[in-house]
């Protein structure tokens, strides 16, 4: 697979696939976990960010309690691979662990903008957690962790997402030579 040459950006679809672990802690009664990410299709970027800020619907309802107690949800996104950010992603792949980085963030109940209707989110079986964005560039990813507020989980970047985006840099990462002064 080989990269378009664009303008902007490639936007490279993936589908999060996430699990709500029960979890024994007086605090929290469950945790999160990606159980999967499968890659779907590529496209040169139009110009526009991909959407952010999606909520998880589930994709079976919950087991009982008698049962293991555990659900998945998931939730389609699209990582922007910028030209501009080649070095970002250069950096990862030649790190020991080249990694996928995925950001979630607690759904606020009070925020107007998320959802009109609250009941309607709780009827649809709605997750209390959102997908921020799911990124290559550990320099994305620091500003999340300074921030301090978002669940950022590390997947190891294997298979057909690893050769693409080697593929990527080897197109676009232009290193700087050092001019000593």
């Amino acid at each position: 697979m080989k990269p378009e040459k664009m303008d902007k950006h490639i936007l490279y679809g993936v589908r999060v696939i996430l699990e709500k672990q029960p979890v024994d802690n007086p605090w929290i009664d469950h945790k999160w976990a990606v159980h999967d990410l499968l890659p779907l299709t590529h496209e040169a970027g139009s110009g526009e960010f991909p959407m952010g800020y999606v909520r998880l619907a589930p994709m079976h309802r919950e087991h009982s309690a008698e049962q293991d107690g555990f659900a998945l949800y998931m939730a389609d996104t699209k990582i922007d691979l910028h030209h501009a950010e080649a070095e970002a992603y250069a950096e990862n792949m030649q790190s020991s662990d080249p990694a996928i980085y995925v950001v979630l963030r607690p759904v606020d109940d009070d925020a107007d903008d998320m959802d009109d209707d609250e009941g309607d989110a709780a009827a649809e079986g709605l997750a209390d957690i959102m997908l921020v964005e799911v990124s290559l560039s550990p320099y994305t990813v620091q500003d999340y962790e300074d921030c301090g507020e978002d669940q950022i989980i590390k997947m190891p970047l294997t298979g057909r997402m690893a050769e693409f985006v080697e593929t990527f840099v080897e197109t676009y990462f232009k290193p700087e030579k050092f001019i000593k002064r």
